[in-house]
């Protein structure tokens, strides 16, 4: 059990914490100094782990990178003060980041007793429409110790939030150090998963490796720490060192690390707040972390007070964030909390974020639970999410993948998470296209990828397309040939000429592959006429069978594919492709091989710059796998 302690400055929150578990949290020589908590301390018992954070205004910052890991709030209020001006913002504060579960104590019993009622009162008129109206309120004296055991039996009594351990690990950082004999030492809460000793994790948003040499769960030694948990990671890298780590950094799992610049949230705008004009500055907390930001709103034009919108906040800096973390906002000079809200998508698109589509994929987005997300998203147009990015967002690890895409369900192809509806439909209207082609084109083998993509109403990427095609072959309903696609009862078959002059000419193709006879050498070694030999290989171009390469130079489509593999095998080993170093791996001379690679320009396999080019690896297999490969 995390608790968190929240309240004015000087209401007495490290006495209280020292009372109920003997240790002081104040470390910093200042804070002995001037009375009062300045930055995060720490306590543990047995079954307690506090967080002490600091209550003067100055140091609201520090008391929100401390309150985004715990599970319950020890809100105190000094019963000499009553209600002060941070004891309504830490309240806020423990709203917005979600905690529901809290215990008000009311310090300083000792001294004002008989005002208990009074500020009892005053707090459950201020804790009314919060989610910790409720709580149990405790009047306590941490000089004479009268309450601390009834206060300690309440805080026993609370329900905790649920915590699985399910997911990646991420802990929040708030606090480095060296110590000597060990080394670097960062601690946090760890708000998912678990970790162990000897985890190879990485510290984002900077992308440092990281092992973990050692820990401690709970101020104890341990081999493994759990979600909910405070953790000490003692760890290794070779480009570590305490200046490379700051507060607001995470340690995750490598699956997770995806710095972002831009959060899809929903945003809710506190009542006492002053209305939110369209890309206000302001600063972010999220974890332990504090960045500025720009609130675009997306379905407002201007956020009322009290009022919720869905918002892009566009940061100054990447940040560790996922769907579903909870974050605050505070006013540009960073003197009051003005809202906060949660995380829908880490991952937004850069364009369209205002179109209708776009605002009906976000409140999908709100379900707490991955299924229910995504099964609402699918629900949407276009039906369809990169799988990866969702996957990323929600901390769904490897294992559990499949169990998601059967209960949503979902088609997962592609790199995509589909709609089943949209796969039938897909199929459906690939049928259709693919027939409709046939009986225009009988002579034809059919449609490639991208044209028979770009035939189609529903429009999926490219990598996507390709996966839903080959699902397609899989099942059956489709056939392929090469870089073509037909359905299974369309044959192309040749008249008894053509038949002849290609069983022939094929032979003569295939001995010099790399430098075949030009149509006209062709029609003079067979005693065909030109005229009849052009019309049959651009007939068997038209089939799938040959490639014009140049103005009546045939190629081999499977022998295209291989010339298309040594480029590619060139720019690997060189950089970039010559023709000179074309030519020698091919043999077949500097004009034939500079007209293959005029070609590839054509096709866009090859980007020429200069006498050099680049070989385009997505275009690879425009004429089909190479033989062999």
């Amino acid at each position: 059990m995390i608790i968190g302690t929240a309240g004015h400055v000087d209401h007495g929150k490290t006495a209280l914490v020292k009372a109920l578990t003997g240790v002081d949290t104040d470390r910093l020589a200042e804070e002995k100094r001037r009375g009062i908590t300045i930055d995060l301390g720490y306590a543990y018992t047995d079954e307690f782990g506090f967080v002490d954070v600091p209550g003067h205004e100055r140091f609201v910052h520090t008391m929100l990178a401390g309150a985004s890991g715990i599970d319950i709030g020890l809100l105190v209020v000094a019963l000499t003060e009553g209600i002060r001006p941070q004891t309504r913002e830490h309240l806020q504060i423990l709203s917005l980041l979600g905690i529901e579960a809290g215990v008000v104590a009311l310090t300083k019993a000792d001294l004002a007793a008989d005002r208990v009622a009074e500020v009892s009162t005053d707090l459950r008129r201020l804790l009314a429409e919060t989610s910790l109206s409720d709580a149990p309120m405790i009047p306590v004296s941490a000089l004479t110790g009268a309450g601390i055991d009834e206060l300690r039996r309440a805080l026993r009594a609370a329900d905790l939030p649920p915590r699985s351990p399910s997911g990646y690990a991420r802990l929040a950082v708030d606090r480095a150090f060296t110590l000597t004999g060990a080394g670097l030492v960062v601690t946090g809460t760890l708000v998912a998963g678990r970790v162990a000793v000897e985890d190879r994790l990485v510290l984002s948003p900077s992308g440092l490796e990281l092992r973990v040499r050692g820990l401690h769960a709970q101020n104890k030694p341990a081999a493994e720490a759990l979600a909910g948990q405070r953790v000490a990671l003692n760890i290794t890298g070779p480009r570590l060192s305490k200046e490379s780590i700051r507060r607001g950094d995470w340690v995750v799992h490598p699956a997770i690390h995806a710095p972002t610049a831009a959060l899809d949230v929903r945003l809710s705008l506190l009542a006492d707040a002053a209305p939110l004009r369209q890309d206000a500055e302001v600063h972010l907390h999220l974890g332990a972390a504090h960045v500025m930001g720009r609130v675009s709103m997306l379905d407002h034009d201007r956020l009322a007070p009290g009022d919720s919108a869905l918002a892009r906040l566009t940061l100054r800096e990447p940040i560790g964030g996922l769907a579903r973390d909870r974050f605050v906002l505070r006013d540009t000079g960073a003197t009051r909390t003005i809202g906060g809200g949660t995380v829908l998508d880490p991952f937004p698109p850069r364009r369209g974020r205002r179109t209708p589509q776009r605002l009906a994929q976000l409140p999908p987005l709100e379900h707490g639970d991955a299924a229910g997300a995504l099964r609402g998203l699918l629900a949407e147009p276009p039906h369809w999410t990169d799988a990866a990015a969702f996957l990323r967002a929600r901390n769904v690890p490897e294992p559990d993948h499949a169990g998601l895409v059967e209960a949503v369900p979902a088609r997962a192809i592609g790199g995509l998470l589909l709609a089943p509806a949209l796969f039938d439909r897909l199929r459906d209207a690939a049928v259709a296209a693919l027939a409709a082609h046939h009986r225009t084109s009988p002579e034809l083998p059919g449609l490639q990828a991208e044209r028979l993509r770009m035939a189609l109403p529903d429009r999926l990427p490219p990598a996507g397309f390709g996966g839903v095609l080959q699902a397609l072959v899989q099942e059956k309903t489709v056939a392929q040939d090469g870089p073509w696609f037909r359905l299974p009862q369309h044959q192309v078959s040749l008249s008894a000429q053509d038949q002849r002059i290609w069983s022939a000419a094929r032979p003569l193709l295939e001995a010099e592959r790399f430098r075949p006879p030009r149509m006209r050498d062709l029609a003079q070694h067979m005693n065909v006429a030109e005229r009849d030999m052009r019309a049959t290989l651009k007939r068997l171009q038209r089939m799938g069978q040959l490639v014009e390469v140049a103005p009546d130079h045939f190629f081999l489509r499977d022998v295209v594919a291989e010339m298309a593999a040594v480029a590619a095998d060139v720019a690997a080993a060189e950089g970039v492709v010559t023709a000179a170093a074309f030519r020698d791996r091919l043999d077949n001379g500097r004009k034939v091989a500079i007209q293959i690679l005029e070609f590839f320009d054509r096709s866009g396999v090859t980007v020429r710059t200069g006498d050099t080019r680049r070989v385009r690896p997505e275009r690879l297999l425009l004429f089909g796998a190479p033989p062999g490969r």
